[in-house]
């Protein structure tokens, strides 16, 4: 008949127009057939399978030649999004992990990212994202470059843009260890202007954050606040007066304590 011959053909446009208009057994059967017509490896077959509530083959399998680039796997995945927001999740986070395993950092961390994994702490290992496009499993130096700390800098600023900003705990310790270095470069002002958007984000929610860090953040702000270009604008008596965000975090530190 006319339905077998299009398919036979495959012509799919044909075949699931006239399915749509028999029953419901008839159109399952043709997009079973379709979907098992397509190449494993293809785009399609992965929304096929994460809409029928499975994990996509792709998840495992990308970064293989064979299964060509995993950018539209992705792409499918993120433009399909469904109720079943944990089997995405676990799809992409899957996704990033397989590539991870290849070698391919930044296509791993460039899915966490889509996953929304939450970003870790270098002294476990088994987090899956510390800073971006940078291995933690390296030495920390080695690990905690000027280049990745920027551009987890540059994501933490386009995630405060959203309608819901968040801040990365875990990432403000290493904004400090970048001021320190801007200070030992004799970057003064542009370190202490470091250290006060570190203060403000920690005084958000200062239980997060270790008293260590707390105590070296008001250490090197009081070093450096006589550098703020603010203060020569202010009188002199004025001059000693501390900002209102380092005293704040001088009593959230005398209550750790």
């Amino acid at each position: 008949d006319a339905l077998e011959s299009a398919m036979k053909h495959g012509l799919w446009g044909h075949a699931l127009l006239l399915a749509s208009k028999m029953d419901s057994r008839t159109h399952a059967r043709v997009m079973t057939r379709f979907a098992n017509s397509l190449p494993i490896n293809d785009p399609l077959q992965t929304v096929y399978q994460l809409m029928s509530g499975r994990m996509p083959a792709a998840s495992t399998c990308c970064g293989d030649e064979k299964w060509g680039d995993w950018r539209p796997h992705l792409a499918m995945v993120l433009s399909n999004l469904t109720s079943n927001v944990d089997l995405e999740s676990r799809t992409i986070a899957t996704m990033g992990d397989t590539l991870a395993s290849k070698g391919l950092l930044d296509a791993a961390h460039f899915c966490y990212l889509m996953a929304q994994v939450g970003f870790g702490v270098y002294t476990r290992k088994t987090t899956k994202l510390v800073l971006i496009g940078s291995n933690h499993s390296l030495p920390f130096f080695k690990f905690a470059t000027n280049e990745a700390i920027q551009r987890t800098e540059a994501y933490e600023y386009a995630q405060s843009l959203g309608t819901q900003p968040g801040c990365l705990p875990n990432f403000q310790v290493f904004k400090f260890i970048y001021a320190c270095r801007l200070a030992e470069m004799g970057l003064a002002a542009q370190a202490f202007h470091y250290c006060e958007v570190i203060s403000r984000t920690v005084l958000k929610d200062p239980h997060y954050y270790s008293p260590v860090l707390i105590g070296q953040l008001i250490q090197m702000s009081s070093q450096l606040r006589l550098f703020d270009p603010q203060i020569k604008e202010k009188p002199e008596q004025e001059s000693f007066i501390e900002p209102s965000w380092l005293v704040r975090l001088r009593h959230v530190d005398g209550q750790i304590k």
